[in-house]
């Protein structure tokens, strides 16, 4: 499938990014960034509509502003609060035989005739055996019987009809909508990883998102209400300062791993062209921000339902750039985390390039790769053309 000239957005509480992305003869590019304040929604609700949809036109805008057109369709990276997701398993009898390529077609089909109607993207796992094997190709596994594993969405036509009233006050087309934590959990099956528990952490300014797979499978999805928003907000307070320097205190001077006596500098006001700044002892900010990472990490790990030391850990979204985390979340709780961060890609400003724009760094990949359309279950049956499926989907909105 080609995509010429399309956006994919990313809807946060804090910032709507946006990317343009082309893609022709499988050569993909990202060929436009864009970023506005989020305005008009709260990150659950749409508190003021028109400002929800100014906010979103304006990030498209200045994505569509390094290109010689506009840009007409869209994809949206959907929360998954938002949405319905459920695990799927289809089985079929084999009796000892080989497993060959009509009988992926058969578990295919099966899938295709009882989910196509209800959902809007099906997606495989693995395939499992009765031998407790796991795996993405069983052909020549001899075996009794032979089970596909997949992860719907659904979006109810409320909610797609909604989609539909914002963008189409926008003025372009939406074309498709994924779920943000399937979008993560089949970036992190295209990964390859050797690890099979995973938990994937996304700190966003006022939510965090946690995924668990287990066994390479989707065990738990959860949006918790705690972000890096109530650190931002504590700093605002205390130290008289705006939203952005406040920002900027808690990614670039605090240092939770920090032990040596440090002061920073806060501006007060400017008298006669000089700057006046008082001192704040760094320990103090460092102790605001570590009660708050505390209550983040002690919700998150009260919500794994299996001993933190089974799973490794993935930390992204703007509220995992903090100083030194990693090594706070060992000494602290004792689990060894990794941050998932974009690769530098042609088209992303390094600036931009950090764990805050790492949805829309995934969904680009795997359309980029193809591991969207070749793991998508809904048009692997040849009957079903991407012109069904997409006629299907604009029926639905």
């Amino acid at each position: 499938m080609n995509y010429k000239h399309i956006a994919i957005i990313d809807i946060g509480s804090s910032s709507i990014k946006t990317f343009v992305i082309n893609k022709e003869n499988n050569i993909s590019n990202i060929i436009g960034v864009g970023k506005s304040n989020t305005l008009g929604f709260n990150g659950k609700t749409i508190v003021d509509f028109d400002s929800f949809v100014d906010s979103i036109k304006k990030s498209i805008d200045r994505a569509q502003r390094q290109l010689n057109h506009k840009v007409n369709d869209v994809i949206l990276l959907s929360s998954s609060s938002q949405n319905k997701n459920f695990l799927i398993s289809e089985k079929i009898i084999l009796n000892g035989f080989q497993v060959e390529n009509n009988h992926l077609r058969q578990l295919f089909n099966s899938i295709n005739n009882k989910y196509r109607s209800k959902t809007v993207h099906c997606f495989r796992s693995n395939f499992t055996t009765d031998q407790n094997i796991i795996t993405d190709n069983p052909i020549g596994i001899t075996c009794n019987n032979l089970t596909l594993n997949a992860i719907a969405t659904s979006i109810t036509n409320t909610q797609l009809n909604f989609y539909k009233n914002i963008f189409n006050r926008v003025g372009v087309n939406i074309i498709s909508i994924y779920d943000l934590n399937v979008i993560y959990y089949l970036y992190l099956k295209s990964l390859n990883l050797d690890k099979r528990n995973i938990v994937m952490i996304d700190i966003g300014f006022k939510s965090t998102k946690i995924i668990i797979i287990k066994d390479e499978k989707i065990l738990l999805t959860k949006t918790l209400p705690l972000g890096s928003q109530f650190i931002t907000n504590d700093f605002m307070k205390i130290l008289n300062v705006s939203n952005d320097f406040a920002e900027k205190v808690k990614i670039n001077h605090v240092d939770l791993d920090l032990t040596e006596k440090r002061s920073i500098e806060i501006p007060v006001w400017e008298e006669l062209g000089k700057n006046l700044k008082r001192k704040i002892e760094h320990d103090y900010l460092k102790s605001i921000l570590s009660s708050r990472i505390d209550e983040i990490f002690n919700f998150v790990l009260h919500t794994i339902p299996k001993s933190k030391f089974f799973y490794s850990y993935l930390l992204t979204g703007g509220g995992s750039m903090q100083l030194n985390l990693k090594p706070y979340l060992k000494k602290k709780f004792g689990i060894d985390a990794e941050l998932a961060e974009p690769k530098p890609v042609i088209g992303i400003p390094t600036f931009w390039n950090n764990p805050s724009i790492m949805s829309l760094f995934t969904l680009n990949e795997l359309i980029a790769d193809g591991s969207l359309e070749n793991l998508s279950l809904l048009k692997k049956n040849d009957s079903f053309s991407n012109k069904i499926w997409y006629k299907r989907f604009v029926d639905l909105l």
